[in-house]
């Protein structure tokens, strides 16, 4: 066997390499190095909507990240829950953000995600301790985004009936290394604060 030979990584199962320079393992998700860095940028170089998003102010296409998302969550949350609205969406780190229509579609992909979401909660010490709450303010900031920076024609869309957006309107940040630097601050901020 040679010295190269030595040195592949054999894992069983399927894995992706991550910009921290660790090897991410979706047959073993607990074990993962993922760092807040990690989290920060992929979110960062990821657009809300499969980058479907169009501002309502100017009617052009902009880059929405995802980590712009997460902040603007944690900054609506009530304290104890910040930490927990930030990082809310750490599935999508590893597993990408795929539309909820489609996701209905796919069982796999959610229970996988749903996976990677618990271990990264788990990584970073984020209990969160009422799921309900979340989900409602997911649905407020869904709701914001839909009127902010979707091109709808007035249309609610289904599952945000009787959901109130959020009074401050969105303005899409764009740069995804900017995003990535607001998110990690925000991060160290909350922490840093006992959140």
């Amino acid at each position: 066997m040679t010295d190269q030979a030595t040195q592949v990584r054999h894992i069983a199962s399927p894995t992706i390499l991550l910009g921290s320079g660790t090897y991410f393992d979706f047959g073993n998700p607990e074990a993962a190095e993922l760092t807040i860095e990690d989290v920060a940028y992929s979110l960062s170089f990821q657009s809300r909507f499969t980058g479907h998003c169009v501002s309502r102010r100017t009617g052009k296409r902009v880059f929405y990240p995802i980590s712009q998302h997460c902040v603007v969550m944690a900054g609506h949350a009530k304290p104890g829950h910040k930490v927990a609205a930030l990082l809310h969406e750490v599935g999508e780190v590893t597993c990408g953000d795929m539309s909820a229509p489609l996701k209905s579609q796919c069982p796999d992909y959610k229970r996988i995600e749903k996976r990677c979401e618990a271990a990264g909660l788990v990584r970073f010490g984020v209990t969160m301790a009422d799921p309900a709450y979340i989900k409602h303010l997911d649905l407020r900031m869904l709701a914001t985004e839909q009127r902010d920076i979707m091109p709808t024609r007035g249309e609610t869309w289904g599952m945000l009936n009787g959901i109130k957006p959020f009074e401050v309107e969105i303005f899409p940040w764009e740069n995804p290394h900017n995003a990535a630097e607001i998110f990690l601050e925000t991060y160290y901020a909350l922490r840093r604060a006992g959140e």
